[in-house]
């Protein structure tokens, strides 16, 4: 008789312990979300649906801190750039350090502050400005200029997945950000004693590429391409403004100046 009921508290005992596992597991797999699972739309079983599939691969709740970096260089051999310039001998160089930090609110959707420290220069060792005009021209040589910049800047990432690994994904952000800068010029190796200062504020797309190295880091490459700008320009000589300029601007096309490269780590 012992036997038995040993026997049967054994057998529930099991019991209980199964259905508890198994609870734990349903539990553990609704909470934590499998990256590279397809993402169900609540509205993908109507007829309107295009049988597009989105992979996760940035989880709710996730955050991100990272570093971006580009560097371009120009020459007079970038004739895009340099339209109203003829026997022009000129080169420069853009630099920018952007640290950033993002937190995913959804699934696929994060939003994140950015930082932006930019530094350019350019050389003109000789060039002719050419207006269209025999009235218009003016001959330019030994001119150097330095543009140093400050950005802040927030931001929405959307992301869309590529593989059921959740390793590869392409992404937009949608940007907001306002720049101060400040721009000095050096005229026949001497320093001049006006310079040029500008507040922007920007409405900007950047779509890229992320790849995963790791479970949490990844690499990711962004170009700009435009957006609807506002800018006030100051123009200072001798410690005085002599002269102001507001304009804006809306420019969409591909940005080969910028241009990023980041690496992210994801917590």
């Amino acid at each position: 008789m012992r036997t038995k009921f040993v026997s049967a508290m054994l057998v529930v005992l099991s019991l209980l312990l199964a259905v508890d596992a198994s609870a734990q597991k349903r539990s553990a797999t609704r909470e934590k979300p499998v990256l590279g699972a397809e993402i169900i739309a609540k509205d993908s079983l109507k007829k309107h649906n295009r049988g597009l599939s989105q992979y996760l691969i940035i989880p709710k709740g996730e955050w991100q801190l990272g570093m971006q970096v580009s560097h371009v260089s120009i020459s007079s051999n970038n004739s895009e750039y340099m339209l109203l310039l003829n026997n022009i001998d000129a080169n420069g160089s853009i630099t920018k350090i952007t640290p950033f930090l993002a937190y995913s609110y959804r699934n696929n959707r994060s939003i994140g502050l950015r930082l932006q420290y930019s530094t350019a220069s350019g050389n003109v060792s000789q060039g002719d400005l050419d207006f269209l005009s025999d009235d218009l021209n003016f001959h330019v040589e030994n001119l150097h200029a330095n543009l140093t910049s400050y950005q802040a800047a927030v931001y929405h990432r959307s992301y869309i997945g590529l593989d059921n690994r959740g390793r590869i994904g392409l992404f937009n952000d949608v940007m907001l950000g306002y720049t101060n800068s400040k721009t000095a010029f050096v005229y026949n190796e001497e320093t001049m004693d006006s310079h040029a200062k500008t507040h922007q504020v920007k409405l900007s797309l950047h779509p890229g590429i992320v790849v995963f190295a790791m479970n949490n880091v990844s690499m990711h490459v962004s170009i700009g391409i435009g957006g609807v700008s506002y800018n006030n320009t100051q123009y200072i000589k001798a410690g005085e403004v002599v002269g102001t300029r507001d304009y804006s601007k809306a420019n969409f096309k591909l940005d080969v100046l910028d241009i990023s490269m980041g690496m992210s780590i994801h917590l």
